[in-house]
């Protein structure tokens, strides 16, 4: 988690995702406030849980990804509903531990690279969240497809992209690496940020590094981490996870 690089600037257009709003939005109504979010970034996700009337608190490594949110927060007049900590998901200590749901958004849980990690993670989402409290993260399912590609040095299209200011950004990327010992993947991310005549004016490259985990160490780890329940779905409809798209776990606490 530490060698974590943000790209705060470009997180909100790279990422105009809203898939998974109404699915968070659903368990906020199931569960009621307050909600945690680990990882919560520029609030993609906490910010139309706050805008429902749920109070959140948000917590992020980046100092950058707060900055972007809390703006937001500012600009939408949010500020009694929401609070925001600059914080470690493995490491985290909040004010308050009465919380009845906690989520791990867009594969976020993923940017912990070691079994160790993932295990302080849980056990302090449960150590903050009341008795059948529930727990969400949202993983990629470990495809064999996606697993056996081969690390290169050619940089590939993912996206393209449209600033506020009318620039343009391509963003391409590479795998780096790929360690089946420890199930970690690097990728390098390449912004490409072009002005309204098309010409490059800033380039960047941002190393991202993400462990994929497979349904059997999940529960087994949840376990550990003194969790109950777990259900596993492959997409935000509910349907059953298959091992294909979407890993999206959700596990209850146990009381005390």
């Amino acid at each position: 988690m530490s060698e974590y690089v943000d790209f705060a600037e470009y997180y909100d257009c790279d990422h105009a995702i809203t898939e998974d709003v109404p699915f968070y939005l659903w368990l906020a109504r199931q569960c009621g406030s307050p909600v945690l979010e680990l990882a919560c970034g520029t609030g993609r996700v906490l910010i139309p849980l706050a805008r429902a009337g749920f109070e959140l608190h948000g917590i992020d490594i980046s100092a950058n990804m707060l900055d972007v949110c809390r703006r937001a927060v500012e600009r939408l007049a949010l500020q009694a509903s929401v609070h925001l900590t600059q914080a470690n998901m493995t490491d985290f200590a909040l004010p308050r531990r009465d919380f009845r749901l906690a989520f791990a958004a867009l594969r976020s849980f993923m940017h912990l690279l070691t079994p160790t990690e993932q295990l302080a993670c849980l056990r302090q989402v449960h150590a903050h969240l009341v008795p059948g409290g529930q727990f969400v993260a949202s993983l990629v399912a470990p495809d064999p497809i996606r697993l056996n590609e081969l690390p290169s040095d050619e940089f590939k299209l993912r996206r393209e992209f449209d600033l506020p200011n009318g620039h343009h950004v391509r963003r391409t990327q590479r795998l780096v690496e790929h360690d089946r010992m420890t199930q970690v993947r690097q990728f390098d991310f390449k912004f490409e940020e072009q002005n309204r005549s098309g010409e490059v004016i800033r380039e960047r490259v941002v190393p991202l590094s993400l462990r994929y985990s497979f349904r059997e160490e999940l529960e087994s780890r949840l376990r550990e981490a003194s969790f109950g329940a777990v259900r596993i779905y492959r997409g935000y409809d509910g349907s059953p996870y298959d091992g294909t798209g979407e890993m999206i776990v959700v596990a209850q606490s146990r009381g005390a």
